[in-house]
């Protein structure tokens, strides 16, 4: 009879186990703030999607739901404040919300997330002392100790890429690897980023995540020499659109730049230089750049005497297209839009437009 009971209440703690596991609940407390909204929000689609939204009563909130898979989230207040990353599973979560950070317990993948955000808290706490130290230096003019902290800072950059690295080979085959390499993938150059995806799993490459990051892989790859870029159409300084396909030339030079920017600045000597050698001969360039002040931008165009064409992209639309990570960044195309060179500078630029013009 005993053993009847007993095999009778594992049945009965076995189904209640997995009852617990068809859904998630969040238990939250919120230091500071007796009521309000808060709202449980993702962003993998890309674009915001509030996926609930819940009352702080007396500090105190609870989500409940359900998901197919894990799924990165974010608990945010209703005035866009406190935001607190989650990886939402099917398990019951613990947050504690406070002015200096939050504790977050939950299932596997959160634990897997919280130590790729402990090596990124480092970096920053380490950024910030940096920071501070390099300000002091900065006014009292100690050369030596600027240049000593801005070592140090490479050197914790580096730390915190190789730990990153290491816990992604460790949790390779994690929704959260995949997370985290396509949360920082616009960042890399194609070549680092290809490292990165290789590193994840095959089931990892399988999550929403890891999939974004394969494509957007195979659309910058269409970005490399010898391919054909896309069209383009920005706005010139009289208000009049400006295409790239329309503009005929037997060499384009397509610049991205920022007037506020001391190396543009600098590089549009150059490209002066380059014009008034080279335009008659068939070269025509075009300089896009993502200003948010057009006064400012106009200034600087009549300044750096740059009478070539000139278009802004003040929402970073074409930038963002032509996978552009830094500035000044240029592309060297041929008649047919055809990339034969990328992010050439200075006299490199001056000698292979030269070479090329010279063959035509």
């Amino acid at each position: 009879m005993n053993k009847i009971l007993l095999l009778f209440s594992l049945m009965i703690g076995s189904t209640i186990a997995c009852k617990a596991q068809e859904g998630y609940q969040i238990s939250g407390k919120v230091d500071g703030i007796a009521d309000g909204k808060i709202l449980l929000v993702s962003e993998e689609s890309g674009k915001l999607d509030t996926l609930a939204t819940t009352l702080i009563n007396n500090g105190v909130f609870i989500f409940t739901g359900k998901v197919n898979q894990p799924l990165a989230a974010y608990l945010m207040l209703e005035n866009g404040g406190g935001v607190v990353p989650l990886i939402l599973e099917n398990v019951n979560f613990m947050v504690n919300i406070s002015s200096t950070g939050a504790l977050i317990q939950g299932g596997k993948q959160q634990e897997i997330f919280n130590l790729f955000s402990r090596n990124n808290m480092k970096l920053l706490q380490t950024q910030n002392r940096i920071q501070q130290e390099f300000q002091q230096a900065e006014q009292t003019g100690n050369k030596n100790r600027m240049q000593t902290l801005r070592k140090q800072f490479e050197e914790a950059v580096i730390n915190a890429r190789q730990e990153e690295e290491q816990l992604l080979k460790q949790y390779a085959d994690s929704y959260v690897a995949a997370y985290v390499v396509a949360v920082g993938a616009r960042q890399f150059e194609l070549k680092t980023l290809k490292i990165r995806y290789g590193l994840l799993g095959d089931s990892a490459k399988a999550t929403i995540p890891g999939r974004f990051v394969a494509e957007l892989i195979a659309d910058m790859e269409q970005f490399e020499e010898g391919y054909v870029v896309p069209d383009f159409t920005v706005t010139t300084q009289v208000g009049d659109s400006l295409s790239l396909y329309p503009v005929k030339g037997k060499l384009k030079l397509v610049v991205f730049w920022e007037s506020t920017d001391s190396l543009c600045r600098e590089e549009n000597v150059n490209l002066l230089d380059i014009y008034q050698k080279y335009h008659l001969r068939g070269l025509e360039i075009i300089s896009i750049s993502r200003d948010q002040n057009v006064q400012v931008w106009e200034k600087a165009i009549h300044m750096d005497g740059m009478f070539w064409k000139q278009g802004i992209d003040r929402n970073s639309v074409v930038f963002n297209r032509y996978h552009v990570k830094t500035v000044p960044f240029s592309i060297l195309l041929d008649g047919e839009n055809k990339i034969i060179a990328k992010d050439l500078k200075g006299t490199e630029l001056q000698k292979r437009i030269g070479e090329l013009l010279k063959r035509k």
